[in-house]
């Protein structure tokens, strides 16, 4: 399965991608955690989360996947500052991980249902690769629950602009609600769903991530027809931290569940 990665890795998108850790956007998952484990992060990533995640289970060992080698590049480097040596990364898809049947104790997927074409299949290869009574845990942002103050018709534009990019890619904007849904249809019990909203921290960062979206949507637009109006999409994202009682809330659904 060929899937895109709406939001690509350009040195604005993986900048936003590295201010995460595991502290802040894997909370609901740590407490699930315990020294010893092995770990499997799925859509690692710069590794930001991941480095987090092998303090965590140490000494037990985490590995990070993702499907760009760039990416896992980063993620090696960030993990040698860090001096870690129980956290080793590889290039691979979620629906056929080079993994044997029954390697991991935990997997964590953040940021990664929400671009994929056939999440069940997906989760049913996570559960291949846990043990029994393994855990999973997944994150993905649900925008019909993101909240932006004040909401210009340019930044209402703007948000409905990425979420039709995201779309056509084959992805689901709505994947937050729809978890446990499909970690129920994949084969996993004692699922718990539970929110939060992200990026209430970073105003600034993840308007310049939508603008610089909307800036790479327009370059390579093919007849520019809507240059004019993209701009001024991407515009009011940079203008929005410096308005008066800015906020942006992202809602992010979260599952707990269990092979």
């Amino acid at each position: 399965m060929k899937e895109t990665y709406t939001p690509g890795y350009t040195s604005s998108a993986v900048d936003f991608m590295s201010r995460r850790s595991a502290e802040r956007q894997a909370r609901f998952f740590l407490p699930h955690l315990k020294p010893g484990i092995r770990l499997l992060d799925i859509g690692c990533g710069p590794g930001t989360i991941t480095v987090g995640l092998a303090k965590a289970v140490a000494p037990g060992e985490v590995v990070g996947m993702d499907l760009a080698e760039s990416q896992i590049e980063l993620a090696r480097q960030r993990a040698a500052d860090n001096k870690l040596e129980n956290a080793r990364f590889i290039a691979g898809s979620i629906y056929e991980m080079p993994f044997g049947d029954e390697g991991f104790d935990a997997v964590l997927a953040h940021t990664v249902f929400e671009h994929l074409k056939e999440p069940v299949p997906a989760l049913r290869e996570i559960r291949r690769v846990l043990k029994p009574g393994g855990l999973v845990g997944l994150r993905s942002p649900d925008w019909g629950g993101f909240i932006v103050h004040p909401l210009s018709p340019e930044i209402r534009s703007g948000m409905e602009l990425f979420e039709s990019m995201q779309t056509a890619n084959g992805g689901d904007v709505l994947a937050g609600r729809k978890l446990k849904e499909w970690t129920i249809a994949a084969g996993f019990r004692e699922v718990k769903w539970s929110a939060t909203f992200e990026f209430t921290d970073d105003v600034p960062g993840i308007s310049e991530f939508l603008a610089s979206q909307m800036e790479l949507h327009a370059a390579g637009e093919k007849r520019q027809v809507n240059g004019g109006a993209i701009a001024r999409y991407a515009d009011a994202f940079r203008k929005l931290p410096a308005l008066p009682g800015a906020i942006f809330g992202g809602a992010m659904g979260e599952v707990i569940a269990y092979k």
